[in-house]
Formats: C-alpha cells, sequence, structure tokens
C-alpha cells in the first residue's frame, strides 16, 4: 500500500510518497535543493510513478544534447535500477491541448551533477509542429532512435534504455510551452516482475493522537505512533512539526511534545534504511474541548462577625460554573491551585471556612472521556456596612423578664451582647441578662449590621410570700443600670392601686394594710427609660 503526503513550499506543493510526486508550481524555502536543479532532483522509489507539474528553471544544466534545447521548466528526476532489461516511461499531460508540449532529457548510466556528460535520450518534438493527434512523450521498445527534434522532427517518442542493476540515471522533464500537470508510467520488461527501483517505505495513516487537557495545553507522546506508521524492518522515523522542517531534516522533535491548540499537525518522515528511500505522513494531535463553563467567577462573602473569616459554600456555586450545562453529566472538584486542579489531586472540601483568594473548580464529563475544564474561583471577604439604627418601635421590639421578642423578617438575625452571636432569626431570645444589653442585628443579604440598646428588667412571673426565705418578695430589676425614680405600680384583677415602689429600690410582700392579699393574678406597670411602659401580671400562691 502506497500512502502520499503534501509539501507546501509557497506556490509549491508536492506530493510525495514511494510512487508518486505532484509537482505544481516551482518556489522553494531557503535550505532546500531546487527539483529544478541536478542537486535537487527527486529520487524514485517504489513503483515510481510520477504526477507532477514541471515549473520554473533553476541552473541550465542540460549541457550536450541532440535535441538543440534547453531548460524552460524543467524537473529532474533521479532514478536507480534494481532490475535489468529495458526501460521506458509514458508522459501524459493532464491537458490534451496540443499546444502543452513537453520534452525530456537522460543522462547516464551513473552520471553525477557535476559530470553529466551528453544525453544519451532526448525528445524535443513539438506534437503541434509534427502534425501529432496528441501530445504525448516517452520511450518505448517501438523506437529505434535515441534523439529526435526539435519542434518537427520525430513523433515524440525513443528508444527504451537497456538497464543494470545497479546503475543510476537522471531524467529532466522540461516543458518549453503551455502550462499543464502530468503523470509518468514507467514501462518495459524491468518492470515486468516488480519495480525496478529501490524499494519504498511501507507506511500506513497513524491515527490521530487525542487528549484532553486544560488551556489548550498537553503533552502529547508522539513516538508512540511508531508502531502504526510501519512495521518494516531496518526503517528510521523522524518527528517534525513542520513539514519544510521534516523535508529538510532540520529541528527534529523529542518524544513528548506540548500542544497548545485543538489541532496541530505533527509530520513523521520514515526512510528505509536500506535503500534510503523516505516518505513523509502526518497525524494530527487534538485537544478536545472541554465543558463550556464559566472560566471566571467571583464570590463575596459578608463578614459579619468580623473575625475576618467567613464560610464559603463552594458546592452552591455549581449552576453558575456550569452555566447551561447539567450537573448529572458532569463532577466537579475544588482545589488550591491550579497546578492541583489540572493534575486532579488534593481536592479539597466544598465547605472554605476562608479569609478570601482563590480556589479553582475542575469540572469534568461524567461520559468516561476525562476532558475536564477549570473555573477560577475568587472569593471575597468583605466587611459588612451599617445598618441604619432604627427606633425600637420602629423595629417592633418588645422586652418581659428576662426576655426580648424581635419581628421575624426574612434576611434578619438576631444576637444580645455578641457580633459573633450565636445568631436567632427571632422571634424570642431568652435568657438575657437584666440590665443594659445590646442586640445585633445583621443582614446578610445585604452585608449589613447594626446594633440596639435595649433595658431588660427582671421580674418574677410568680411569688409565694409565705416567710419561708424562699421568693417571699415580688420586684423588678434592671440589674447593674440604675434606673432612677421609676415607679412600678401593683393593681389588682378590678384596677384598684395595691402598692407602689421603685425599681431595684424596693418589692412587695402580698400584703395591704397589713393583711395578707388572697392568692390571684395581679397587674403591674412600670416605665422605662424612653417612656416605655411595661404591663403585664403575675401570680401570687398562698
Amino acid at each position: 500500500m502506497f500512502i502520499s503526503f503534501l509539501i507546501a513550499y509557497g506556490q509549491q506543493i508536492l506530493r510525495y510518497g514511494p510512487t508518486i510526486l505532484c509537482l505544481l508550481t516551482g518556489t522553494f524555502l531557503q535550505g532546500q535543493n531546487s527539483l529544478n536543479d541536478c542537486s535537487g532532483a527527486i529520487e524514485v522509489c517504489g513503483n515510481g510513478a510520477i504526477s507532477s507539474n514541471a515549473t520554473g528553471v533553476g541552473l541550465q544544466e542540460i549541457g550536450s544534447n541532440a535535441c538543440s534545447s534547453m531548460e524552460h521548466h524543467s524537473l529532474w528526476v533521479k532514478i536507480e535500477v534494481t532490475r535489468p532489461g529495458t526501460l521506458g516511461f509514458t508522459l501524459t499531460p493532464t491537458s490534451r491541448n496540443l499546444e502543452i508540449d513537453y520534452d525530456f532529457f537522460i543522462f547516464g548510466p551513473n552520471a553525477s551533477c557535476g559530470n553529466l556528460g551528453t544525453a544519451i535520450r532526448c525528445s524535443t518534438t513539438n506534437p503541434l509542429a509534427s502534425g501529432q493527434s496528441d501530445n504525448l512523450t516517452g520511450m518505448n521498445e517501438l523506437e529505434t532512435e535515441t534523439s529526435e527534434g526539435p519542434g518537427t522532427q520525430g513523433n515524440s517518442f525513443v528508444k527504451s534504455l537497456d538497464v543494470l542493476p545497479g546503475e543510476s540515471y537522471y531524467i529532466v522533464i522540461d516543458r518549453p510551452i503551455g502550462q499543464s500537470p502530468f503523470d509518468l508510467e514507467w514501462t518495459g520488461t524491468s518492470t515486468l516482475e516488480g519495480s525496478p527501483f529501490p524499494e519504498g517505505v511501507e507506511v500506513n495513516q497513524p491515527n490521530d493522537l487525542i487528549e484532553c487537557g486544560v488551556s489548550g495545553s498537553v503533552d502529547f507522546n508522539i513516538f508512540s505512533t511508531g508502531g502504526q506508521i510501519t512495521s518494516q524492518p531496518q526503517t528510521l522515523i523522524e518527528y517534525y512539526a513542520e513539514l519544510a522542517h521534516a523535508v529538510d531534516r532540520v529541528k527534529e522533535l523529542p518524544a513528548v511534545y506540548t500542544s497548545t491548540i485543538p489541532r496541530k499537525t505533527i509530520y513523521a518522515r520514515v526512510e528505509n534504511l536500506l535503500t534510503g528511500c523516505s516518505q513523509i505522513v502526518n497525524f494530527d494531535l487534538v485537544i478536545p474541548p472541554g465543558p463550556e463553563i464559566a472560566t471566571q467567577i467571583t464570590v463575596e462573602g459578608c463578614d459579619l462577625d468580623r473575625d475576618g473569616i467567613e464560610i464559603f459554600d463552594l458546592d452552591a456555586l455549581q449552576q453558575e460554573i456550569l452555566q447551561d450545562l447539567s450537573p448529572k453529566d458532569h463532577t466537579i472538584e475544588f482545589y488550591r491551585s491550579l497546578q492541583e486542579a489540572q493534575n486532579g489531586l488534593v481536592a479539597v472540601n466544598s465547605l472554605q471556612n476562608s479569609s478570601g483568594g482563590t480556589f479553582f473548580a475542575r469540572v469534568r464529563k461524567s461520559d468516561g472521556s476525562g476532558c475536564y475544564s477549570i473555573s477560577s474561583l475568587e472569593l471575597n471577604l468583605i466587611s459588612p456596612g451599617n445598618l441604619a439604627d432604627l427606633p425600637t418601635e420602629n423595629l417592633r421590639i418588645k422586652v418581659a423578664s428576662k426576655r426580648i421578642a424581635v419581628p421575624v423578617t426574612p434576611g434578619f438575625d438576631y444576637a444580645v451582647n455578641s457580633p459573633n452571636g450565636p445568631y436567632f432569626t427571632g422571634p424570642d431570645l431568652r435568657d438575657v441578662p437584666p440590665g443594659m444589653n445590646t442586640l445585633y442585628i445583621r443582614n446578610a443579604d445585604l452585608c449589613e449590621i447594626g446594633t440596639l440598646k435595649i433595658l431588660v428588667p427582671e421580674f418574677p412571673a410568680a411569688f409565694s410570700p409565705n416567710n419561708d426565705g424562699v421568693n417571699d418578695n415580688w420586684f423588678v430589676s434592671t440589674g447593674n443600670y440604675p434606673v432612677l425614680n421609676r415607679p412600678v405600680r401593683v393593681f389588682d384583677r378590678y384596677g384598684k392601686l395595691l402598692w407602689e415602689f421603685r425599681v431595684n429600690a424596693g418589692n412587695w410582700d402580698g400584703t395591704l394594710d397589713g393583711h395578707d392579699m388572697p392568692a390571684d393574678d395581679y397587674w403591674f406597670e412600670f416605665s422605662l427609660p424612653e417612656d416605655l411602659v411595661l404591663r403585664g401580671h403575675f401570680s401570687l400562691v398562698r
């Protein structure tokens, strides 16, 4: 099986294989010998079939010939013979227009570029001038002359070569008139039992290498394709990043190649070490795209307790990271560094107690391909703003004995005497110490926090005045916060004033005019600062 490949030199494209060469135009990269010159001659291997278009002229090297011509648009070909017999060829222009005129010259056997000698075969017949019905040219066993032309002379064909193994020849194909590619087919008895030229390289088209990566970067082991490319003994495989490098054999690649584009073509030059014949095949390094996720997300955490640390729930970012992708088709892991995310090492918990910084989410397809993408998560810890201090009555906050009743408002939490909490959503905050307390109010959604000073009293819900020394008096206390001249009034169920005393300075022993009052519910009222009047009831137990 023969595999061809393309070489691009500016406007020139060469199709090489062990059997095929296709030349369309004639400009060359620096460092590459011109195919228009002897030193740049194409060495034929395999069955030697050539498909080309001689274009441009290099040095005038034809020298002595019996066909009275020189180079116009020339292509040099070198053949080495491995089988004896006759050797001819038929050159067929792609265009059958008779204005297309191809000539050829042959030097040898065993000529060298510096000592070509006289052409042993040549044909410069012009198809139109000689009245031919086609524009083919070449050598065959029916002809007897070794040269013909120019112009009107001959029929464009000359006698085949008699060749022996080990001989080499240079063939110059020239096109003085017109523009058309051509095909060249070898003929003669030396071709009957196989190719008369050195064995080519047995190559196969390798599969592309496909590796998932991130940010378009993957290390590929390009040498792993060697077994696919050829199993032929005595062969050498070299790898190149550019086709011109493979042709000139410069900048050979090591085994590991780092690709940074979604699809990169690598060129493998395969040489038969016994014959020197070579061929270039190519394959692609493919980096499939990972999941299409948000590449960067900024998360703000509110430091409501002002301790410089906040809990960030990275799992809560799942849908923002995935965008329109389905969570069931993807796996998300979190990492502290980009390198750890790329290598899939040391994943961290999704709940992070952090002062801020950058984390990375690795999102992997669940289809087994292993392709993944990475999203950068920027965690910003911000200090809370000030929640406007609101009057107590606007917040509808109520106080009772060692209790504060707060409204249940979405987004608001409350804590007593500590900005670090614990925080409650309400409504009842119990076991509040009597006296002046600080109520912390925060709104996590707005990252705001405020405070209120609230005076909380203490008074028993019941008392038993039986002189046992336990709970014998009913009182009202504001702890160590002084409240001057604030009267407490006690009423029976009918509203009759029974007793009056001062907050923190008196009490009621359950009597009126020296007589014990009956067990019953009694009512009270007293005023606190800011004219807040507290009313309620308590029980006297006998």
